[in-house]
């Protein structure tokens, strides 16, 4: 079900147009265009009355209108009241699933206000809300002219998930070609990654080789038909900007992106915030919902840490059930001394491997004096889907004093960790 808002200007009943032809390409039978009336100066209720007919029937006129041709029936509702509550209650009662309203703004001057109701729907609804900007795009994915150019930005917060799985069912609805976005800022990249960068402003191509692998890993299987291009930008400034200029250059007809619904002042560096005011394209927010994965996770790539001990290498084993016979096992080892005997180290990694595994194996021997740092940016570099290390599991004041590199290691890597107890001890 998808709920359309207008003011009952030209601008806001363009908004309908990409609604109808949303709904004509997801099988949706009904719109719903709602009129937020605002009665507080009528003079008494016969006054609010007829104010209310004459909006009811003007919207039922554009509902008939829009809709002639299509299989989509549009109903009209006018609800007294401010926009924004109108619009979060009727999607909420009538069970939508998307919002879709016009932008006030025109071509890069856009007129929208930190308070518009743009902005202020997309704090509010829990729905994914559609601001259009131009309807043509939409009318001529519907009837099957062209994809649909879509800018989809991720990045690796719960946020985007949602974002993700909805930019795929508009794929599966109708082709479209995804440029699948991200703005990275070199430091941050590097620190990640345990690469070392010569300069902050340049693009790195180190980086954004990283970068493309674990995007497409993160967005993972792509159904329907169109153009997939995975595109890491370097950022320098507003992240909001850099999506602005991405989309831009790819002559992008739709930005998507997850919000996390700030509010107050924080909103004021929304990302979200700054493509509604300022991008010329159309842009599709997706409020963060909690949701089952898309997709069962393949674990092929595995990093496992060991000290060379028997209780660390107790956890080898498990890298290699995990990774499976055409998987890759990673074995980390990590030394502070800059006199030890690498080609030695190396070695000893290799023959840990169990006997008869055609899995494939890959020594690291790193010098560092953390630990745990040297194991999730070995990690992030080899793209691992889980690491694996033991623990002896200690509590209270013994963890306190000698600390645990697997506490760590939960704490700074963003890859999925499995920690290993002993059987006994």
């Amino acid at each position: 079900m998808i709920v359309c808002g207008t003011d009952l200007s030209e601008a806001s009943l363009d908004a309908l147009v990409a609604a109808i032809a949303i709904a004509t390409r997801r099988g949706d039978r009904d719109v719903i265009l709602v009129h937020a009336l605002d009665a507080g100066h009528a003079e008494d209720d016969d006054a609010r009355t007829v104010l209310l007919n004459a909006a009811t029937r003007r919207l039922e006129v554009e509902a008939e209108r829009a809709a002639a041709g299509t299989s989509i029936r549009v109903r009209a509702e006018v609800i007294v009241g401010p926009p924004v509550d109108a619009m979060v209650a009727v999607a909420e009662t009538e069970g939508g699933t998307l919002m879709v309203i016009a932008s006030k703004g025109e071509t890069n001057a856009p007129a929208l206000g930190l308070g518009g109701t743009a902005v202020a729907l997309v704090q509010h609804s829990p729905i994914p809300i559609l601001v259009v900007r131009n309807s043509g795009p939409f009318a001529a994915w519907a009837a099957g002219d062209r994809p649909l150019r879509t800018l989809v930005a991720i990045d690796d917060s719960a946020s985007c998930d949602a974002a993700i799985r909805f930019t795929k069912a508009l794929r599966v609805a109708g082709p479209a070609d995804l440029i699948i976005g991200h703005v990275y800022y070199p430091d941050e990249a590097a620190e990640r990654y345990g690469v070392t960068v010569d300069h902050m402003v340049d693009a790195n191509p180190e980086i954004e080789r990283l970068l493309t692998r674990d995007l497409g890993r993160r967005f993972g299987t792509v159904s329907g038909t169109g153009e997939v291009a995975i595109r890491p930008t370097r950022g320098l400034g507003r992240i909001g900007d850099h999506l602005l200029e991405l989309a831009t250059a790819e002559r992008a007809d739709l930005i998507v992106m997850g919000t996390r619904q700030k509010t107050g002042l924080g909103r004021f560096s929304s990302v979200s915030t700054v493509l509604l005011l300022e991008a010329t394209q159309s842009v599709l927010c997706i409020p963060a919902t909690p949701g089952a994965m898309d997709e069962i996770p393949k674990l092929k790539i595995a990093v496992v840490a060991t000290d060379l001990s028997d209780f660390a290498n107790h956890a080898v084993p498990y890298a290699y059930a995990i990774a499976g016979a055409d998987g890759e096992v990673h074995l980390v080892h990590v030394v502070e001394d800059d006199d030890a005997d690498v080609a030695a180290l190396t070695s000893a990694l290799t023959a840990l491997a169990p006997r008869g595994v055609t899995t494939k194996t890959v020594p690291h021997v790193v010098r560092d004096n953390d630990p745990a740092e040297a194991i999730g940016e070995t990690a992030e570099r080899v793209g691992a889907d889980v690491v694996c290390i033991a623990s002896h599991g200690r509590t209270g004041i013994s963890r306190a004093l000698m600390g645990s590199v697997a506490d760590r290691l939960l704490k700074a890597c963003t890859r999925p960790v499995l920690v290993l107890r002993p059987p006994s001890e």
